[in-house]
């Protein structure tokens, strides 16, 4: 009897596990699911239980132009302002010529290209999310009313996990500001977040908009935590300047820690922070045109030109060491039990049609449609 149920035991979990290799892949985009064939290619799960993705079926299901380029061995993929292009058997993809490390290069098979497509969907504002039961991938387009503070603006938000930060830096190009609507404010910053929002603050460049200021179209220096902010005493730049920005904190005593922002080397703000576990912070690097009318993802008209952070680094909880930014691996968080229909957190463009790339590195902030 124990012989037999054995052998009904063997039975059965192979029975499942041949149809779990048996069950398709899927992939929905906005609700749609893409019809896959022996002409587009179809998605399979590889050695290393990744998902493998036929390119071209799925980018042209979210709109995008795929071309081939053979010399290279490279798929160019375009769409709107972006263009992501992706080598085969390299582990990095190039989105608007920056590379982006990836964990599973691109294989050809029977003509077709593969390859897990989370960064290449994230670059082109997607949210990815794979249901392990369904075996579906599913891609939601980003807007302005599913980022996270999306409504709040235009902005590209470039955000560290949760494992412990106190310190950031970076030499900060700020922007020329040619064109913008009452009450739009155009900022350049760094900021510390931790989980559930309690106790953020966000220090850096804030533009002078208002056309009754003494310094009214230069940028001055801020710190805002919570509903209080901070700003530094006749910090005049012009536009168009290159200035070195430190955001760090000081431990002072037992519950007592400052945050400190300096300019150039000297310090210009200093506040006792509301919160001290800093241990649990994550920090970001934000270039923004915040607007106090609420974004609906196209009713931005004011304009960002050419804002550069260069030189980027940041220091860990506990070390007196900075070092590169790209070291670290970037947060982003797609969470489909929060809001209508879920709420994208941590790194993101809002939104990509208003991103600007250019080749030496800046990156301008407009509406490309106008």
């Amino acid at each position: 009897m124990r012989k037999h149920l054995i052998l009904i035991i063997i039975i059965f979990i192979s029975a499942t596990a041949c149809y779990a290799a048996d069950k398709p892949v899927l992939f929905i985009t906005n609700g749609v699911p893409a019809a896959f064939d022996e002409y587009t290619g179809v998605p399979y799960i590889n050695r290393e239980e990744r998902t493998m993705m036929p390119v071209r079926a799925c980018l042209n299901a979210i709109g995008c132009d795929v071309d081939w380029e053979p010399l290279s061995r490279t798929v160019v993929t375009r769409k709107g302002n972006v263009t992501v292009k992706i080598p085969v058997d390299e582990n990095e993809i190039m989105v608007n010529e920056f590379p982006v490390k990836i964990d599973t290069v691109a294989v050809i098979i029977n003509g077709r290209t593969y390859l897990p497509l989370r960064a290449v969907l994230e670059a082109y504002g997607y949210a990815v999310d794979w249901e392990d039961s369904s075996r579906t991938v599913y891609a939601t387009e980003l807007t302005a009313f599913n980022i996270n503070g999306g409504t709040t603006g235009i902005f590209q938000r470039k955000q560290l996990h949760f494992s412990g930060f106190d310190g950031i830096r970076a030499d900060i190009t700020l922007p020329f500001v040619p064109e913008l609507e009452k009450s739009d404010c155009p900022y350049v910053y760094f900021g510390f977040d931790w989980e559930g929002d309690k106790g953020n603050v966000e220090g850096g460049f804030q533009f002078i908009e208002d056309s009754v200021h003494p310094h009214y179209n230069k940028w001055t220096v801020f710190m805002r935590q919570g509903n209080e902010w901070r700003w530094g005493n006749n910090i005049s730049i012009e536009q168009g300047e290159t200035r070195g920005l430190n955001f760090y904190v000081e431990y002072i005593s037992e519950g007592h820690t400052d945050l400190v922002i300096e300019l150039d080397g000297l310090e210009i703000i200093r506040k006792k922070s509301a919160v001290d576990n800093f241990e649990n912070a994550s920090v970001k690097a934000v270039i923004a045109m915040g607007m106090n009318k609420g974004f609906d993802g196209q009713n931005c008209f004011s304009k960002s030109i050419g804002a550069k952070i260069s030189n980027l680094e940041v220091c860990t909880f506990g070390s007196s060491h900075y070092s590169d930014f790209s070291d670290y691996p970037l947060f982003s968080s797609w969470r489909p039990e929060i809001g209508a229909s879920g709420m994208w957190f941590g790194t993101s463009n809002c939104v990509p049609s208003y991103i600007h790339y250019e080749p030496n590195g800046k990156i301008s902030l407009y509406n490309s449609q106008l």
